[in-house]
């Protein structure tokens, strides 16, 4: 009799990890899905400095303009022309981007003012202009 008792309590004692996997994996998955991508310009350009510059959590789409104004977007060069279709195809993604423009403090106007043209012109209404804070200079 004394060995049945014991096989009881062996068993009684074995703890199912199975259901905790599987609440795991799902979260796994909720993280994945709900999680967006910051994609980089593919270059650090000299930002100007602001005294008043402040963080911006909400920036997903960052396009950066060199010293040449040449544009930078998802690491690749890019002609002015192209930057449309690319944010529009970003927009589908998530329809909630905002758009960041890194500018070198080289830069011309000119060049920033025609990629916020084409960045308006696909549909994106909140573009923000990045620089550098602080302080001093």
């Amino acid at each position: 009799m004394p060995q049945i008792r014991r096989r009881k309590q062996e068993e009684e004692g074995d703890i199912n990890i199975t259901p905790m996997l599987d609440i795991v994996f799902i979260m796994l998955i909720f993280f994945i899905v709900t999680t967006s991508f910051v994609k980089e310009p593919g270059i650090n350009p000299s930002r100007p400095f602001a005294q008043t510059a402040a963080t911006r959590e909400r920036g997903n789409i960052m396009i950066a303009v060199s010293n040449g104004d040449q544009i930078w977007m998802n690491k690749n060069r890019v002609e002015l022309h192209g930057i449309r279709p690319l944010v529009e195809a970003a927009r589908a993604e998530n329809p909630e981007s905002s758009v960041i423009i890194v500018a070198d403090q080289a830069a011309s106007t000119g060049a920033v003012i025609d990629l916020m043209d084409q960045v308006r012109a696909a549909g994106i209404t909140s573009i923000a202009l990045a620089a550098e804070g602080g302080d001093q200079r």
